[in-house]
């Protein structure tokens, strides 16, 4: 496994936790928000480059949206 791949992940996961996209590095609290198909609890969060994110406020936590979420 390449170096850079484990190092990677981790830069990206401790952005998304710190509420961050893995992009750009824009906050994702001045992202676009829509309502989340079917749960009320949920945003489905886009960033102005284009990669969107499920917010869960029960949680307070991002995590990427799987592509069956985006079409929806």
């Amino acid at each position: 496994m390449p170096f850079w791949k484990p190092l990677k992940n981790r830069v990206q996961t401790e952005l998304i936790k710190r509420g961050y996209c893995v992009g750009c590095a824009r906050s994702l609290s001045e992202a676009e928000r829509q309502p989340y198909p079917g749960d009320e609890d949920k945003e489905l969060v886009t960033c102005s480059c284009r990669r969107v994110f499920v917010y869960d406020k029960r949680l307070n936590t991002y995590r990427r949206a799987e592509f069956d979420e985006v079409r929806k």
